[in-house]
């Protein structure tokens, strides 16, 4: 079983047009730039959305969470 402490939390702020492939990979960017530079993101899970109001129109807030391989790390999916 993966290390608990490896899975993080977030969300992500998008207009509400973007498709989820879209949005995944947003995500991936976000999740990669916050943390180490030797680190992996695994297994990002979109978990969904919620509308916000936005200045230019509607915008939804994606909910994901991911898991931080280190370097040599093994990764284990922990979805259920």
């Amino acid at each position: 079983m993966a290390d608990a402490s490896n899975v993080r939390h977030d969300t992500i702020v998008v207009a509400e047009r973007m498709s989820p492939a879209q949005v995944r990979a947003l995500a991936e960017q976000k999740a990669q730039a916050q943390i180490g530079d030797d680190d992996m993101v695994a297994f990002l899970h979109l978990h969904g959305s919620r509308p916000v109001g936005g200045e230019y129109g509607t915008e939804v807030e994606w909910r994901y969470s991911y898991q931080v391989i280190p370097p040599g790390g093994a990764a284990t999916d922990t979805a259920g």
